[in-house]
């Protein structure tokens, strides 16, 4: 249109200039010859000439709970544009939202809406505190909840989508494995576990996982397994022990580059690991090195192109543990633990299969 109106101009212009004295057309006060020429277009007319867009709205939880005001998070996915999509807060004054980023502004609770053409998602959002002296008084019942539930995810429908993949790991990953084994919700994935495996053992050849009966090195399992795409869920025992805290992340280069060179076309997902439960409230030094490699391993899955779920984001109370609800033992998560990482791979499939990527 802009296009348009400019050739008329021009036309105009030049027919004045050079029309051998032709009558200029009739205009009227407080117009321009553009304007008559043309009808102006309204801003609801151009939203309706812009095609809707395909797929889902993916919010990363059902429900996210701050400890303190001030406190924000990113709980959008995609897969529509974040700034297309309609936010809102049920009471802004507890929880603002800006395209998908929630910051904590009083105390209480709301729900966040997100809409984009027919489509609307929600979650709960709250706040437990203004400051730190006020969240010290609340009942520790309370602190031990967790900050973050799983999106919900239909666990009945029969999936498919892990047939082609394994997920290796160690004792965690294996009580995992036991849950899976009495309700299917992740179709045929493979499991490969072993109790007291680490980064530094695999590297280090000393203590190394079982496949198909025997022991093997990992990367070898993997070029075995012959499977598109394998999750890594390793490091818990890495923790526990300085020499592995600290060569955690060299190890993890280590082991990456064997597998790749033994697996080149297995497309590789890192779970980052889970802190323990103490009775300390406290931040414990094991809690602190596994926040601490999150954020190392994130970056380490990005500058390889790799994809990363974190799971760790939803097995954390306010005091930064494993949430009581889910404790086996303090390193270990029981049935309803097990539930959130199935939730969490099976919602992530589901925004995988849709288009979005978790690279």
């Amino acid at each position: 249109m802009r296009k348009f109106i400019v050739l008329l101009l021009v036309l105009g212009i030049v027919t004045s200039f050079g029309g051998c004295g032709a009558e200029a057309g009739p205009t009227y006060a407080g117009t321009t010859a553009a304007e008559t020429a043309a009808p102006k277009s309204t801003a609801a007319e151009a939203e309706e000439t812009q095609p809707i867009l395909e797929g889902s709205l993916f919010l990363t939880v059902s429900s996210i709970t701050f400890s303190l005001v001030g406190e924000a998070e990113d709980v959008y996915l995609g897969l529509i544009p974040r700034e297309l999509v309609t936010w809102e807060s049920e009471d802004p004054d507890i929880i603002s939202v800006d395209e998908g980023v929630l910051t904590a502004v009083g105390v209480g609770t709301t729900v966040i809406h997100a809409s984009y053409d027919d489509r609307e998602v929600s979650c709960t959002a709250g706040c437990l505190a203004q400051t730190q002296e006020e969240l010290a008084l609340l009942d520790p019942d309370i602190l031990s909840e967790p900050k973050r539930l799983p999106p919900d995810v239909d666990l009945s429908v029969p999936c498919t989508y892990f047939d082609n993949s394994a997920i290796l790991g160690d004792s965690i990953t294996y009580l995992l494995w036991q849950e899976e084994s009495k309700n299917d919700y992740l179709g045929n994935m493979t499991f490969i576990a072993r109790h007291g495996i680490s980064i530094l053992s695999l590297v280090q050849r000393y203590k190394n996982l079982y496949f198909q009966g025997r022991e093997m090195y990992i990367e070898d399992i993997v070029a075995a397994a012959n499977v598109e795409r394998a999750y890594l869920m390793l490091g818990c025992l890495d923790f526990q022990f300085p020499q592995g805290t600290l060569q955690l992340m060299d190890n993890w280069e280590i082991m990456l580059d064997r597998i790749a060179e033994k697996a080149p076309d297995t497309e590789i997902v890192i779970i980052t690991n889970i802190p323990c439960f103490t009775e300390k409230t406290e931040p414990s030094s094991f809690n602190i090195a596994v926040e601490d490699a999150t954020v190392q391993l994130k970056q380490l899955a990005a500058d390889r192109g790799y994809g990363v779920i974190d799971l760790g984001r939803y097995v954390q109370d306010h005091y930064g543990r494993m949430p009581a609800v889910y404790c086996y033992d303090d390193f270990h998560m029981n049935a309803e633990g097990s539930l959130v990482w199935m939730k969490i791979l099976r919602y992530f499939a589901q925004f995988e299969e849709e288009g979005g990527l978790i690279t």
